[in-house]
């Protein structure tokens, strides 16, 4: 069992599946009879320590970065949507633009954990949960790598996992499938190094996965990847044989598993919607490809990937290194990719970095030694009850004093709540032109948008459309927008071009203004 990252619960069982070196069963034994030494029950783990410092960190009183997106703000209202109604939607209740068209909420179970959170802890309790998901996930992907790995090359992968994903350290669903993305990945390269197929069990993350975060068609597609190397690795005949038998029967039931939500299948046909969108996706930041000015520790991180592979002359197998190799091309196409290259490939690669460097692989016997190094390698091991028991309850009371007391808000730029005071002081109505990025925080506050966050609900030709507009650009003018959608108000940011046109619009006057954002009403 993996203490200092979840509790001993049938959770446990199921990050137990993962677990188990791969490189050699003497160095298996070595260590299982080393963990079986007893320790103190106030016994520290590197695993534990970092979840305990990235909550820390994260769960702080400005809500930053984890607020920083306007997303989060739809995702909270269609959780609050299925609270009250009792089922999940199927048409969009939330624009006028798309009112009663078809559309599903895939992520519904993050959706409904967030509305909780929020209802319980307003933003504080939102914070606190991204927070929660972030140590967690960060922790067990530390536990995971030591499983082949000495503690510093375990630790320089988990942080370069976290400088490169910091970006996308965000209260939105995909940190909450984070721990489950990380299970399916171990369970899948364990089961090919161990020349079987992988745990029945595994298929209780591919569950959770398919109804948190529609990532999950990935997992799917990295489990076919997985499957074809270990048929190509098989020793024999009578091997691939079983082998193709048993990775079958995982496939099939992995994708009926994956089906076990509220709307079948579609979430699969979904994620195929989305990337339909092609170049319009370009218009949204988090689509775009990564802007290494803006994120040079990314560049240093792939940098210095790439010398230490050159250099040191990393072998892969063509199956696992096509992996690796599609996780960095969906990153380098788009940025939101991040933490799938950075947590899953170390895990991809870490029993092959072990095999052909031994001077990777743990210490057989970490902790009995008295020198520092010996120490180090002892917080290898997991943590002790205790130690785990006294790091979740001050994690507890960081929560508590955050929710009662932290007062914490998004900033202005995804929440400009001065300006929507003014609206409904003004008694501003009808239809709005709203920028993209104020499409969420509209949402919450129960305004019908024009657009938002919902990309696969509006399409590639309505936000390439409406992009080219605000933008002064392309074929329809803003004039016949606002005409044709009978626009009665605008709410966008004050560096969009839409604004300076509007201030010479005849029939349209500027009501407000802020840092925030600029409201142009219609003259009746």
């Amino acid at each position: 069992m993996i203490r200092g990252v979840c509790s001993p619960s049938f959770g446990a069982r199921l990050i137990a599946v993962t677990s188990g070196l791969s490189v050699s069963p003497d160095l298996s034994e070595a260590g299982a009879s080393t963990a079986a030494q007893p320790r103190s029950a106030w016994s520290l783990s590197w695993p534990l320590v970092l979840g305990l410092l990235l909550f820390i960190c994260l769960a702080n009183g400005s809500g930053l970065p984890l607020l920083a997106d306007p997303d989060s703000h739809w995702h909270i209202a269609v959780g609050n949507w299925m609270l009250a109604h009792g089922t999940v939607p199927t048409v969009d209740p939330f624009s006028f633009t798309f009112a009663g068209q078809p559309w599903i909420a895939k992520e519904w179970l993050s959706q409904l954990l967030m509305a909780v959170a929020f209802k319980l802890g307003g933003w504080g309790g939102v914070t606190v949960l991204a927070a929660t998901a972030l140590a967690a996930s960060f922790a067990l992907m530390l536990r995971l790598l030591l499983r082949d790995l000495r503690p510093l090359p375990a630790a320089l992968f988990a942080l370069a996992a976290i400088a490169m994903t910091l970006p996308h350290f965000l209260a939105r669903p995909h940190v909450l499938a984070f721990p489950f993305m990380l299970i399916w990945m171990a369970g899948l390269v364990r089961a090919v190094e161990e020349r079987r197929a992988p745990e029945p069990l595994l298929l209780i993350a591919m569950l959770l996965w398919a109804n948190l975060h529609g990532g999950f068609t990935l997992g799917l597609l990295l489990g076919g990847a997985f499957a074809v190397e270990a048929l190509l690795g098989a020793r024999d005949l009578t091997e691939r044989k079983a082998l193709s038998v048993g990775w079958a029967k995982f496939g099939a039931a992995a994708f009926l598993v994956a089906c076990i939500t509220p709307y079948g299948p579609e979430p699969i046909l979904v994620t195929l919607r989305i990337f339909g969108i092609g170049d319009a996706l370009a218009f949204i930041s988090e689509w775009k490809s990564p802007d290494f000015q803006k994120q040079p520790l990314a560049e240093l991180v792939l940098l210095i990937a790439l010398y230490a592979a050159l250099s040191r002359g990393l072998k892969l197998p063509l199956l696992r290194l096509l992996v690796v190799l599609g996780l960095l091309h969906l990153y380098l196409s788009y940025a939101r990719n991040a933490e799938l290259l950075a947590m899953l490939a170390p895990l991809a690669i870490a029993p092959l970095l072990a095999r052909q460097w031994p001077a990777l692989r743990p210490d057989p016997s970490p902790g009995l030694g008295a020198s520092l190094s010996d120490q180090a390698a002892a917080l290898a091991l997991p943590a002790g009850r205790a130690a785990v028991l006294v790091g979740i309850a001050c994690c507890a009371a960081i929560a508590l004093g955050l929710v009662r007391y932290g007062g914490i808000v998004p900033p202005l730029s995804t929440m400009p709540s001065t300006a929507m005071a003014y609206v409904k002081q003004a008694g501003i109505g009808g239809r709005v032109l709203n920028h993209y990025n104020f499409g969420g925080y509209l949402i919450h506050a129960g305004v019908p948008t024009f657009v938002d966050g919902r990309g696969e609900l509006y399409g590639r030709d309505f936000i390439r459309r409406y992009a080219d507009t605000i933008g002064l650009r392309g074929g329809e003018s803003l004039e016949q927008l606002l005409e044709r959608n009978r626009i009665d108000w605008t709410f966008m940011p004050p560096d969009q071009p839409a604004n300076r046109l509007l201030a010479r619009l005849p029939g349209w006057r500027q009501a407000y203004a802020d840092e925030a954002a600029v409201i142009f009403v219609r003259e009746r």
